[in-house]
């Protein structure tokens, strides 16, 4: 609901003149063939003065104008308050198809990319650059004048305000003289593509009215393009007729790149030297180098400390102190003061607790009076801090700029750094361990982000809760699942094992499904609509359809535990390579529409010989850590049982400070 707050109606007029060379043809090949298609509709259902001359028009020109005014600038947290042009510093990023494994680097964006598929996921870890890449794809689908760009901020919507009254507020913003009717008309046509930026960011209260609202929307409105960001989460089930895409992580050479992007805005020159740097430590920050979000924490803080630093929670520590001790790039350091009067660490007590707070409220992004009460929550629980929750939310803005204004509504500046304070917050608690329980118990996946920057904050505690449960858990199901096939020399006995490694943490269920002659939307939909009916209290993550059958998962949230471990050479933990599925697996199970789990009954259909290894390779498939590797992570074991061990003795040889 902020697309038109941020431009002024002078502003607006000013840039469509610039941009008529690619509004024009949109408004001539797109908008005016729907207004002669509607005509007879306006006019039968009474639409009093929408057919004066150029009316449509003026608003779609006022619409796409607004729209390129949005995504042509950009606010990145390492330059603050600088209007930063998007085709300054967009690095062109490389998505993989999860069916045929195909890269494709964005550095345009045509039909030819969107037509083949219609529907489009792009799920990714935070900080790759899914909300830059939106903005970079709707201002292209203008320049390139083959479709009508909607794009949609999904934590803009609430059970009160659905994704057609984001759409309708977004085309007539200031006067609403469109009836809604009209708009869904306009997009029954076709010849739209709806962007829905950011799934993980819907408030959780609101998800599963929103998913249910998004699904009828694009049921209604399927002559159009679709494409959907988000974190990976359980939800994104319910858009499994969506081809999914990952991004591949930078390679060290395109890190170099985008920091050269960087220096070349930036008043305080220091890429070459960063560069340089980053060689002599390539083997300790390549991951980090992956990411295109941490890439510009690594520039921001070595703007001032010279110095790489290890890990990602040190990043984000750096960048805290930064923000607060030298703000301002453009006077070489200089530092604001605070309205606030609190010190770097008194700040820092504050905004974990707000983090704790804003977690709470299920979302990231909040209008001023919702963010001054939950600021006052945060002082309330920090005695002896005094401040004005008012001074407190401008340096929050302006002097310590961790958030920023989106029209009406302020925001913090990335997901992450709301991650990173939670889990300081957490790491600093009185009752950290039960936290980290609960997180365990209750499989709580959309703070597996904050779980990975705690790690690094205090492993001890994370180790002895949730890792010494973890590897209790699969040493159990190693011991006393798939028994039977022990002595049974049909089944080979190095298949077994990689089964009992594989299985661990993940829940999924088969389905048969005869005369399957498409995989199509409608397809996913039949098929959801079972699984729903048969198991209508249970959260589904993923679908997906093959030939004859359908599998689906319910639940992966140890699986996804595992894998916080690459990179971090942990003894219980190993890397296994899967090797590629050159054919599409074949599975005929006995019983049409009969959801069958996955378990490790020796009668089970999933279970016998003709089908033992081809489940293992569907597995095996659902276990890629990301789009780049065929790399998995599994408990080896052996090593499980001796890390135990080793927690258990550490536990009892704690040191009690004693006086």
């Amino acid at each position: 609901m902020d697309i038109v707050d941020s431009f002024n109606v002078n502003e607006v007029k000013d840039y469509i003149t610039l941009a008529k060379p690619f509004i024009d043809p949109i408004i001539s090949t797109l908008i005016k063939p729907k207004i002669e298609r509607l005509a007879k509709w306006v006019k039968k259902n009474d639409i009093k003065d929408k057919v004066l001359e150029n009316y449509f028009e003026n608003k779609f020109e006022e619409y796409l104008a607004r729209t390129m005014l949005k995504c042509k600038n950009i606010n990145i947290l390492i330059l603050q308050n600088q209007q930063i042009l998007l085709e300054e510093i967009y690095y062109p990023l490389t998505l993989r198809s999860s069916k045929d494994f195909l890269y494709q680097k964005i550095e345009n964006y045509t039909e030819d990319f969107i037509k083949p598929f219609s529907k489009v996921l792009i799920a990714d870890t935070a900080g790759m650059g899914k909300s830059t890449l939106t903005k970079f794809i709707a201002l292209k689908t203008i320049e390139n004048r083959f479709a009508i760009p909607i794009l949609i901020e999904l934590r803009n919507l609430t059970e009160k305000h659905s994704l057609i009254d984001e759409i309708f507020f977004q085309i007539d913003p200031i006067d609403q003289s469109f009836e809604k009717d009209l708009i869904f008309k306009f997009l029954e046509l076709g010849q739209f593509f709806i962007i829905l930026d950011g799934f993980d960011e819907i408030q959780l209260q609101h998800q599963e009215t929103i998913t249910k609202d998004i699904r009828e929307f694009i049921n209604k409105t399927s002559n159009n393009y679709f494409l959907l960001t988000s974190r990976p989460e359980g939800s994104l089930a319910a858009f499994g007729d969506f081809q999914l895409f990952n991004i591949l992580p930078l390679k060290p050479k395109e890190a170099n790149d985008l920091i050269k992007r960087y220096d070349s805005i930036s008043s305080i020159k220091v890429g070459d030297k960063l560069i340089k740097d980053l060689k002599t430590k390539l083997r300790e920050t390549r991951d980090l180098l992956g990411n295109p979000f941490l890439v510009s924490l690594i520039y921001y803080t070595y703007i001032y400390n010279k110095d790489i630093p290890p890990n990602k929670s040190a990043f984000y520590e750096e960048i805290y102190t930064a923000l607060y001790k030298r703000h301002d790039l453009s006077k070489n350091g200089w530092s604001r003061l605070k309205k606030s009067n609190l010190d770097v660490y008194q700040f820092r007590l504050v905004l974990r607790e707000l983090a704790y707070e804003s977690y709470q409220a299920g979302t990231i992004s909040y209008d001023e009076n919702q963010l001054i009460e939950l600021i006052k929550k945060a002082k309330d629980r920090c005695p002896g801090i005094t401040f004005s929750n008012t001074n407190f939310l401008e340096d929050l803005l302006s002097a310590v700029p961790l958030f920023q204004r989106e029209g009406l509504k302020i925001k913090w500046i990335h997901k992450s750094i709301q991650d990173y304070f939670l889990a300081e917050f957490i790491a600093s608690s009185s009752k950290k361990e039960e936290i980290l329980n609960k997180i365990y118990l209750k499989h709580t996946d959309n703070l597996l982000n904050t779980l990975d920057l705690y790690i690094d904050l205090d492993f001890k505690t994370f180790r002895k809760i949730i890792l010494k449960q973890l590897l209790i858990d699969f040493v159990n199901f190693y011991e006393s699942s798939y028994k039977d096939y022990l002595n049974n020399k049909n089944y080979p006995q190095q298949q077994i094992v990689l089964r009992k490694s594989l299985h661990y943490g993940v829940d999924v269920s088969f389905i048969m499904i005869k005369n399957l002659k498409k995989i199509d939307e409608k397809s996913y939909l039949a098929l959801e609509k079972i699984i729903k009916d048969t198991l209508p209290n249970d959260p589904i993550e993923s679908i997906v359809l093959s030939k004859g059958y359908g599998y689906f998962l319910k639940d992966s949230f140890k699986r996804k535990l595992i894998n916080l471990f690459i990179n971090r050479n942990y003894p219980a933990i190993k890397e296994i390579y899967l090797k590629p599925i050159e054919n599409e697996i074949q599975i005929n199970l006995p019983y049409e529409n009969f959801i069958i789990p996955l378990d490790d009954k020796i009668e089970s259909p999933l279970n016998n010989l003709k089908h033992f290894n081809s489940v293992n390779k569907i597995l095996q498939s659902l276990l890629f850590i990301g789009p780049s590797t065929r790399k998995s992570y599994v408990i080896d074991y052996s090593n499980a049982i001796r890390e135990i061990d080793s927690i258990d003795k550490a536990e009892k040889n704690d040191t009690v400070f004693d006086l």
